[in-house]
C-alpha cells in the first residue's frame, strides 16, 4: 500500500507554515530599539516586552522619558500607546497599596522601659495611628494605613527630646529612624539593603 501524499491546507487569512524548519526569531517580532532617559543618560536598547514589564512593576513612571527607536524623540511614557494602559494600571495598584494597612515594628532606645514618660507618650501617639501592642517593653507593633514618613513624624513629635526610634515597615521593607546620632544613622544606611558580599560594592 502506497503512502498518501501529505497535503498542507491553509485556511483563508492564515499563513502557511515555514518550510525552512528554522527557529522563530523573536528579535524580529520585538526588536530591542527602545531607550529610557535617566537624568542625562540614555539606557537601552530594550524590547517593548521589557518596557511593559518595567511598567507593570512600577519602574517606569508616567513622565519617564522614552524613545521608541533610533532617532525618535524622548517623550513621556504616557505618550507611548503600548505603555499607557500598563502605566495607568500600575498607578492604580500603587494608590490601592498605599491605602492598605501595613505592619510596623518600632523599637525605642534606652530609657523607654515600663512606666516611663517616654513609653506612655509613644503609646498615646501610636493609638492615633492605628492598632498597636507592646509585646516587649520599648518595642511596639503597629498596624496602620499611614505611610512610614507619617508614622515617623507623629512619633518624633510626641516623644520627649532625645528619644531614639527605629521604625520598620514590613510590607515594603522600609526603615526609618529618629533621634539617632549621625554616626549611628550612617551605620543603618551602610547595612540596610547593602549587598551581603562586600566585594559587590
Amino acid at each position: 500500500m502506497r503512502a498518501r501524499p501529505r497535503i498542507s491546507r491553509v485556511l483563508p487569512g492564515k499563513l502557511a507554515p515555514a518550510e525552512t524548519g528554522g527557529a522563530l526569531n523573536l528579535a524580529e517580532l520585538d526588536p530591542p530599539v527602545w531607550h529610557i532617559m535617566s537624568q542625562t543618560r540614555a539606557h537601552g536598547p530594550f524590547t517593548l516586552g521589557q518596557l511593559q514589564s518595567f511598567a507593570d512593576a512600577g519602574k517606569i513612571g508616567p513622565l519617564t522619558r522614552i524613545s521608541s527607536g533610533d532617532g525618535e524623540p524622548f517623550l513621556p511614557a504616557l505618550d507611548h500607546a503600548p505603555l499607557r494602559a500598563r502605566i495607568e494600571a500600575a498607578l492604580v495598584n500603587r494608590s490601592v497599596r498605599c491605602a492598605e494597612a501595613s505592619n510596623f515594628v518600632i523599637v525605642s532606645g534606652p530609657g523607654s522601659g515600663v512606666g516611663t514618660i517616654r513609653r506612655h507618650a509613644l503609646a498615646a501617639a501610636l493609638n492615633t495611628l492605628g492598632r498597636f501592642a507592646e509585646p516587649i517593653p520599648g518595642t511596639f507593633l503597629l498596624r496602620s494605613d499611614r505611610p512610614l514618613t507619617d508614622v515617623r513624624r507623629t512619633l518624633a513629635s510626641a516623644a520627649p527630646d532625645g528619644t531614639q526610634l527605629l521604625i520598620f515597615k514590613s510590607r515594603d521593607a522600609e526603615m526609618g529612624w529618629t533621634g539617632l546620632p549621625s554616626q549611628d544613622a550612617e551605620a543603618v544606611r551602610a547595612v540596610w539593603d547593602a549587598p551581603i558580599n562586600p566585594s559587590a560594592d
